[in-house]
Formats: C-alpha cells, sequence, structure tokens
C-alpha cells in the first residue's frame, strides 16, 4: 500500500489555512498537519514529507532551524513571485493563491523526491537514505541529506561552495571553514568513487561515475 504523503500547512491566517487544508485533503486525498506559526510548525514538523509555508512566517528561517533539529524537508513557499528560492524552498507560489496550482507544485516535488537516482544509489532524501541492490541501506546525517538534494536538483551543475554553506548551514559570504569539506568527504565515502565530483570552486554530481 503506498503511503499517503503528509503535507505540514504554516498559515497564519486561519480563513485562508483552512480553505488550503480543505482543498488538500479532498482534491488529493493528502494528510494535513495545520500550523499556525512558526514554533508551531517547528515542533510538528517531523514524520512529514512537505511544508508549505506562507511569507509571513519567514521560510528561509523556518528551514534553517528545522535543520538544526536534524529535520530535512522540502518547503514551498506562499510570496511574491521571483522570490529567490534558497535553503530548501523547491518552489514559490504567489498569492492571490490559486488552489489548483498548488496542488500542481506539490506533486512535482514529491514526485522528484521519490524517484531519485545518484551513482548506484537510489536517494530518499525524505527518510535521509540511500537504497541500493541487494537491501543495502546507507543513512545519512541531516546535512549529507541537505548537500545532496541541493545537488541533485542543480542537474549535474556546480553548485558554489559558498552556495551549499549559505542554504545548508546559513553562513554568509567569506566564511572560513572546513564544515562543508567534511561533510563533502563523509558523503563521498558512502556514496563511492567518481559520483561526486569537485570542480571550479564548488561540486556537482556525475551523470557518468567512474
Amino acid at each position: 500500500m503506498i503511503p499517503v504523503p503528509r503535507i505540514l500547512l504554516a498559515i497564519a491566517d486561519v480563513p485562508l489555512r483552512r480553505s488550503v487544508a480543505e482543498h488538500l485533503r479532498a482534491t488529493a486525498g493528502w494528510s494535513v498537519t495545520e500550523a499556525t506559526d512558526a514554533a508551531e510548525a517547528l515542533g510538528r514538523a517531523r514524520d512529514h514529507d512537505l511544508a508549505v509555508v506562507d511569507e509571513a512566517l519567514d521560510g528561509p528561517a523556518l528551514c534553517l532551524r528545522l535543520r538544526e533539529d536534524g529535520i530535512v524537508l522540502p518547503m514551498l513557499l506562499l510570496g511574491p513571485a521571483g522570490t529567490p528560492r534558497c535553503c530548501g524552498i523547491e518552489a514559490v507560489v504567489s498569492k492571490p493563491l490559486r488552489l489548483p496550482l498548488l496542488v500542481t507544485r506539490i506533486r512535482d516535488i514529491l514526485a522528484r523526491r521519490s524517484n531519485v537516482s545518484v551513482g548506484r544509489w537510489r536517494f530518499d532524501e525524505g527518510r535521509s537514505v540511500l537504497d541500493g541492490d541487494g537491501g543495502a541501506l546507507v543513512r545519512l546525517t541531516a546535512k549529507e541529506t541537505a548537500i545532496l538534494g541541493r545537488l541533485h536538483r542543480a542537474a549535474g551543475q556546480v553548485v558554489a561552495r559558498e552556495t551549499l554553506l549559505g542554504e545548508v548551514w546559513g553562513y554568509g559570504a567569506g566564511i572560513d571553514t572546513h564544515t562543508l569539506e567534511t561533510h563533502i568527504y563523509k558523503l563521498r565515502r558512502k556514496l563511492g568513487g567518481g559520483v561526486l565530483v569537485s570542480e571550479n570552486g564548488g561540486y556537482r554530481l556525475s551523470s557518468d561515475p567512474t
């Protein structure tokens, strides 16, 4: 039996939140947990597959706090068109909100995250694991999961070191740290040779690991 996706809905406006929750349940059949503020979202985020966060609750800051708690959760932000995507925000849906578009965007994100091949592994971002042949299973830390997810979404393009430090740890430009390199080293050992490539001051995933 395919599990029902679990959606965390963090919207302060009560009528809007209830309207969205009812639509997601009735139209898509998803399990929806409602949160009125960032603190409640943090307390209820674990074991969800995706969070829909209103701009009023500061999605990027909420995402960083979730990761500090070891929770890696893709986020869809309700905000102005053109809002930069960062720190786990995979899509932005502008307001006034069109509910059919919101459902489509959520479906797209869930589909991308459930069928991800990285080298010889299937990367399950929601569970923070690498699944291999013969039942092989490698567990990832929250930071390793965030790094690998960001590199996968870059579709083979180089992601700059500063970008990863900013999106995964919230560090500003010019920070002097070996934190990223330490995590990259450990991630490479788990993935195997040739998958995670250093290039032009950043990192990318190879489509043809050797």
